[in-house]
């Protein structure tokens, strides 16, 4: 991308650059001058733009302003643009997900049963069922952290990479036979302190953000009326679930519609946002 003119009227500031270093002049960031916000809710002001695949924000300022200078206007005339950033080409949405989701996500039954009580609560109220404890797969030699827990969907989500495939169960252990198990698999951990049962498995990435109806509704799994309310993971369908890539996408794909300053009104705005950073400046 061309160098920015964006800063060049910003008012400066003596800065370090370090506690041992002398102090320079920079621009002062911390400015904010609320002239488009001021115009960017009047429709004469403004027009709606898609961003396409690969389009860059200097390439759709040359197209729409035959020059590359104002393509900083596009993100202070949209938040999401300040908040979230340019969308992405959507041949890396795909492997940016996997970076960004790269553990697993196990569904369950909703309930955790305490073995030496056997007492079963809701995941939400369980004893050891807790984000940082560890559980073990036993049928797959392994043992991971538990990161997060999300009862809405009866859903663990498990600091590991590669689905386990072969355990029915995921229990609660000590941390010590858990880090025993890491080096050595074929441990069998005495002290066993909570289980749940497994009813899905996913690379996190692939796992249910969340479940929608035909509305666009979310929706969440039933579960029954009575204590310790087993949930019921075949009330919501393969069809109504939004994956995490699948909600990137979405997001993704929603940044693309943004809105741009129309041609006959850059210059006007523009000069106006400059006037009010000198005025600032002195």
């Amino acid at each position: 991308m061309p160098q920015t003119n964006f800063f060049k009227n910003f008012p400066k500031v003596d800065y370090r650059f370090g506690d041992n270093e002398l102090p320079v002049k920079q621009q002062d960031l911390s400015i904010y001058i609320d002239a488009l916000d001021q115009v960017k809710e009047y429709g004469s002001f403004y027009m709606n733009y898609q961003i396409q695949n690969k389009q860059r924000p200097d390439h759709i300022s040359q197209i729409l302003y035959e020059t590359t200078d104002y393509h900083w206007t596009f993100f202070l005339m949209n938040d999401k643009l300040r908040e979230q950033g340019w969308p992405v080409d959507n041949s890396l949405v795909y492997p940016q997900a996997k970076i960004y989701y790269p553990n697993v996500c196990i569904t369950t039954n909703g309930t955790a049963l305490q073995l030496d009580t056997g007492i079963s609560r809701p995941l939400c109220a369980a004893e050891f069922f807790r984000v940082g404890a560890w559980v073990w797969f036993e049928q797959d030699k392994r043992a991971a952290k538990i990161l997060r827990i999300d009862q809405n969907l009866g859903m663990v989500h498990i600091e590991m990479s590669g689905v386990p495939e072969l355990s029915s169960r995921m229990v609660v252990i000590d941390s010590n036979s858990a880090k025993r198990i890491q080096e050595e698999p074929d441990f069998q951990p005495v002290e066993k302190l909570e289980s749940t049962s497994i009813v899905r498995r996913y690379d996190q990435w692939d796992a249910p953000h969340h479940y929608e109806d035909q509305q666009g509704n979310w929706v969440y799994p039933s579960y029954s009326s009575t204590a310790p309310y087993l949930m019921d993971q075949n009330s919501v369908t393969t069809q109504q679930s939004v994956s995490y890539f699948q909600r990137m996408t979405e997001e993704n794909d929603k940044l693309r519609s943004i809105r741009v300053l129309k041609p006959d009104v850059i210059g006007d705005v523009v000069s106006e946002y400059n006037k009010l950073l000198k005025r600032n400046n002195n």
